[in-house]
């Protein structure tokens, strides 16, 4: 840590003293972190092992400190973080390692709207298309405005947010040369129903940096799509369907669409569920000025498409040929600290590639996924995964390597998140 990064801790624990003294109407002030730590052993992950692939292990972590203040009106939340591997660092270097995951502030306006402004995550619904990405040392987050519109009496939420990026402070034009978004839109509405109801609503303008050298304005595509969501008395559904259209960064038409589907069922101390996932590919047939493979634009695939995440990165983790994910869900609560789960996932290409050196048929394999999650305590979380993947010859044209051998992947993480300080204070 350089001196710098230092004193912005420094300063930033500063004001929260001032604040805590200082004003009398705030509701709250809370200082927390955050700490966590995996080792992983991969041996197939992401892409598949060859004769002469060693296995590799490491350890990564995450450090936050967070500040949270809120009053009626206002509320003020940063987090500062510290994610490295084990070892990455030469001793006796100093080198700058913080991060800003998150440095916001909200203003609570009247009739029940809400400006917030700053770095923030985005996690919408069930993350696929937008979500922070928590699995990752480092998650997604934005620099953006959001107006929030709540009715509590009416079980109705509005969101509408935008961001615009730029790479300093230029004097003229907007070139904008990092692989990020260029601009980003979105509207969410939700609403709840009765007995566990819900249905909710998305609409996301992308708008990207053009790769054609003689065409560089910006492109953008929109996506856009309802969810309907269901959890009462043991039951829980999901169903949800998009459509993407517009011009992609490569200029191409864009025609695509996703759906997805869960039911689960939980008993006492057991559940089961069966899901299946469609996002649309390309074709054989598809035009040299079209594209038929759908985006998942911000989302957490590692929730969806299997642990060891070969599909993370959609659609170029397919080959623009779509994907077909049709999965089952067991889970096991032995006790109020103990849960286990057990993912099997059978993947698939949503469309075959007859005109390639090598024809790629649909199957590419099944993925089996063990997770166990011990709570001991509120602030203290172990979880052990390990995965295995029986791949398919089309996988070895999609992802390399060699499908005949064994593909891993294991995990031991532990996370502890505790309350460093916490001052409520009387109007």
């Amino acid at each position: 840590m350089n001196n710098n990064n230092l004193k912005i801790i420094i300063v930033l624990m500063l004001i929260s003293i001032i604040a805590i003294k200082s004003f009398s109407q705030e509701n709250y002030f809370k200082m927390s972190a955050q700490y966590r730590a995996r080792t992983e052993l991969r041996n197939g992950y992401r892409m598949l092992v060859t004769d002469s692939s060693k296995t590799a292990l490491f350890t990564g972590q995450r450090a936050r400190l967070i500040f949270d203040y809120k009053n009626d009106n206002i509320q003020f939340f940063s987090s500062i973080q510290d994610a490295r591997t084990w070892g990455d660092e030469e001793q006796k270097k100093d080198l700058a390692g913080l991060q800003v995951n998150e440095l916001w502030m909200q203003v609570n306006l009247n009739q029940g709207f809400a400006l917030k402004m700053g770095r923030q995550e985005f996690a919408y619904d069930d993350h696929r298309l937008l979500g922070n990405l928590d699995w990752a040392n480092l998650t997604i987050s934005h620099d953006a405005l959001l107006l929030k519109y709540t009715n509590d009496r009416n079980k109705f939420k509005w969101h509408l947010g935008g961001a615009f990026n730029q790479v300093g402070e230029p004097v003229f034009g907007t070139t904008y040369a990092l692989k990020n978004y260029k601009a980003l839109g979105f509207s969410w509405v939700k609403k709840e129903f009765g007995k566990g109801h819900s249905i909710s609503g998305i609409a996301i303008v992308n708008g990207m940096n053009s790769t054609i050298t003689t065409n560089t304005k910006m492109k953008a595509t929109y996506t856009f799509g309802p969810l309907y969501n269901y959890n009462f008395k043991g039951w829980k559904g999901i169903l949800g369907a998009y459509f993407q259209g517009g011009k992609t960064e490569s200029n191409l038409t864009q025609n695509a669409f996703m759906v997805n589907a869960f039911v689960e069922k939980k008993m006492k101390r057991n559940s089961i569920g069966l899901g299946a996932d469609y996002l649309s590919g390309n074709k054989d047939n598809t035009s040299a000025t079209a594209s038929n493979s759908f985006s998942t634009l911000y989302a957490t695939n590692h929730k969806f498409y299997g642990y060891m995440d070969y599909f993370l990165n959609i659609p170029t983790d397919t080959k623009q040929r779509g994907l077909m994910d049709l999965y089952a869900r067991i889970g096991y609560t032995p006790s109020n600290t103990v849960n286990l789960t057990v993912d099997i996932h059978h993947f698939s290409l949503a469309n075959e590639n007859n005109i390639g050196v090598n024809k790629i048929k649909k199957t590419l394999g099944t993925e089996a996924d063990v997770l166990i999650d011990f709570k001991p305590s509120t602030i203290i979380q172990l979880q052990f995964g390990y995965s295995l993947l029986f791949a398919t010859k089309n996988m070895e044209y999609i992802k390399g390597g060699n499908a005949d051998d064994i593909n891993t992947w294991a995990f031991l993480m532990l996370k502890v998140s505790p309350t460093l300080l916490y001052n409520e204070l009387k109007k």
